[in-house]
């Protein structure tokens, strides 16, 4: 009994400092990643993207008030109410989170080295630009493979013309 009892004591003096150590590696890690999201510029790359998001849904919140003041001044007020939204969400908790879940301390310190550089640098100084150039470009992409796709199934279901365009488009 008394070996058992030796045991228990010698087993928890050898992992409370483990512990201890897990804890510690693991707020490294977060102040790591904290450093690397204020590196990345991760907060305004974020507010540019839902802008961007904002923007690529004005034309279509447009099209559906076109006729009505009074539906656009309410689309308006919901474009309002998103950013409002959106302002009070913090990111920072996901991105911790995820960084955490998929990166290990080194890669992480490897990233804060890699933005730290030149090539970083202006990888953060161009990444809205290439973000809201690929939104536009896939918008268009999606359009015109939108037309096809309708084309297509208009060709092979020519019964959905008049749903799909309305009596007079046949």
């Amino acid at each position: 009994m008394r070996n058992c009892v030796l045991f228990v004591l010698i087993t928890l003096a050898l992992t409370v400092p483990a512990i201890g150590q897990t804890a510690d590696g693991n707020s490294e890690k977060k102040d790591n990643i904290r450093h690397l999201m204020t590196v990345m510029g991760t907060e305004k790359l974020t507010q540019t993207m839902f802008d961007q998001y904002l923007q690529a849904m004005k034309p279509i919140l447009a099209q559906a008030s076109l006729k009505d003041e009074e539906v656009r001044k309410r689309l308006d007020r919901f474009s309002e109410i998103m950013s409002e939204e959106f302002n009070q969400v913090n990111f920072n908790t996901m991105y911790i989170d995820l960084y955490d879940k998929y990166f290990t301390n080194e890669e992480i310190k490897g990233l804060i080295q890699f933005y730290e550089s030149p090539v970083g640098k202006k990888a953060v100084e161009v990444l809205p630009a290439i973000t809201q150039e690929s939104m536009k470009r896939g918008m268009e992409v999606a359009r015109t493979v939108g037309q096809k796709a309708l084309e297509r199934l208009l060709k092979e279901f020519p019964e959905l013309k008049s749903v799909l365009l309305g009596p007079r488009q046949r």
